[in-house]
């Protein structure tokens, strides 16, 4: 699938809806792959961020404070950054601005984080009016969705933040609490979600870095055919989003930086796993993530690990902007590396996390990839992505995996060759006709010459995975007929 893309990385990153039989997740971004201290220039062009700023020299905040007008009132900000004459301001309610020099006057006045009352009350008299409000130890929630729903998100989101916390002191990263609100913008219909802001078809959710809050909508096309499936997937949106908000604002993920983009989302992914029945809730950081697993499964089913070749990887790491596959292979990569070379990992997402406003590769080349990101990748884990490859593939057979989409209808391929005296049956389970007529081609493509003609083979449909698998399994331990 084409990735959807929007050049204003910073203003949201934002996760897909699922399809009726796969996930389309939606980004919004480039990233590099650059250690930091290689990631710094002279000079740097805002626009690429979304800032109205002439090019300048990139000069690093110390926390100073300045006076600033925001809405008409003058409040306290403090310097993010300075590009050139200009400065980068972070506002007491989290948003990020570009001002001149001049609009940004020095002050001795102490920085004060905007109240969840005040930010509340911001948001249901300007632009969300009659909007209810729900605030807990660390989120602001602005919505007219369900109060169902409301509390749903507010539980999964809460459980994030302690639970990224304690993720970020295994790693050794510089992690704190949330100094600002966290804000959630929740809206009950995908109409109103796009009036509040045009987003590409497919976008249920997105994370708006510039002004530092999470925007979602409750119903889904998919929940009159399928509740649960939409339920879960709007979990599974949910706690991406939240994963990259909480990321940069406990201190992990600068505001502003550029971090590689396997690792920008893989790492959302990674942190993302989330539960359904009776218990809807967060499953913690590095649990298997079944929708990820799930866009895998067909690569795994026709994948020998001996087969490896060392594209998925080189693709995965070069890659400036990512499909749904993307995103599973981004995920996989991830959790291969956090659990099978932890240390090396631990030591990169160390590196990268130094990376500061404005710092990291924007040099996307043709076709659509960072050239710089494949060598610094392999001097941190090693140059033979073949067998790296290999022992992805390995690692990711042996994860449990629940199938999503389980009770959706499933089809299986069947190949009968040989002859007589030695018969070959060889079966497989597909999420649709596609992949299945696909897979059954390519079977008897790779039998040989003489067997071919005399193949038989069929694709069958069942209404779920497990009677499926249950008449496959039948078929191949069934005689010859």
């Amino acid at each position: 699938m084409a990735a959807r893309w929007r050049s204003n990385y910073p203003q949201a990153m934002h996760l897909g809806r699922v399809g009726l039989a796969l996930l389309l997740f939606v980004l919004a971004g480039g990233a590099p792959s650059v250690p930091a201290q290689d990631a710094r220039r002279p000079t740097i062009d805002p626009k690429n961020f979304g800032f109205d700023l002439a090019a300048g020299p990139l000069r690093a905040g110390s926390g100073q404070r300045v006076l600033v007008d925001q809405d008409g009132e003058p409040v306290v900000g403090r310097v993010h950054c300075e590009v050139g004459e200009a400065r980068v301001v972070l506002l007491p309610d989290g948003k990020l601005v570009g001002l001149p020099r001049s609009a940004a006057i020095d002050t001795d006045r102490p920085f004060q984080p905007a109240t969840k009352e005040i930010i509340a009350e911001r948001w249901t008299r300007s632009r969300l009016k009659g909007f209810q409000t729900k605030n807990t130890r660390h989120y602001v929630f602005v919505y007219n969705t369900s109060e169902e729903f409301a509390v749903v998100t507010s539980r999964i989101l809460e459980s994030m933040v302690p639970g990224l916390l304690a993720f970020s002191e295994v790693m050794k990263l510089k992690a704190q609490e949330p100094e600002l609100p966290l804000v959630v913008l929740m809206f009950r219909t995908e109409a109103e979600f796009q009036r509040f802001q045009r987003m590409p078809p497919g976008v249920v959710a997105y994370y708006n870095a510039l002004d530092n809050y999470i925007v979602l909508y409750e119903e889904s096309r998919l929940s009159s055919v399928k509740r649960e499936l939409a339920v879960q997937q709007t979990l599974s949106s949910i706690a991406h989003e939240g994963a990259h908000q909480i990321l940069h604002n406990i201190g992990v993920q600068q505001r502003l930086s550029r971090w590689p983009m396997w690792l920008n989302e893989g790492l959302a992914e990674y942190l993302a796993p989330t539960s359904v029945g009776k218990n809807l809730r967060w499953k913690g950081a590095g649990q298997v993530n079944d929708f990820r697993m799930f866009e895998l499964e067909q690569y795994l089913k026709s994948r020998d690990a001996n087969a490896a070749d060392g594209q998925l990887i080189e693709h995965t790491v070069l890659a400036a902007r990512l499909t749904s596959t993307g995103y599973a292979t981004a995920w996989s990569v991830t959790h291969y590396l956090a659990k099978q070379q932890k240390a090396e990992f631990q030591k990169y997402v160390q590196e990268v996390s130094r990376l500061g406003p404005f710092e990291g590769d924007l040099r996307v080349e043709s076709p659509g990839i960072i050239v710089s990101q494949l060598p610094h990748f392999k001097a941190r884990f090693g140059d033979d992505l073949t067998e790296f490859e290999r022992r992805l593939v390995l690692h990711l057979k042996k994860l449990p995996y629940a199938d999503p989409f389980a009770e959706w209808p499933h089809f299986v391929a069947l190949v009968n060759s040989g002859n007589d005296a030695k018969p070959r049956r060889e079966a497989n389970v597909f999420h649709s006709a596609e992949q299945a007529e696909n897979w059954r081609n390519q079977t008897i493509e790779r039998l040989a010459e003489d067997q071919r003609g005399s193949a038989q083979s069929t694709v069958r449909s069942f209404p779920n995975r497990a009677a499926a698998e249950a008449f496959a399994r039948q078929w191949l331990n069934s005689k010859k007929s």
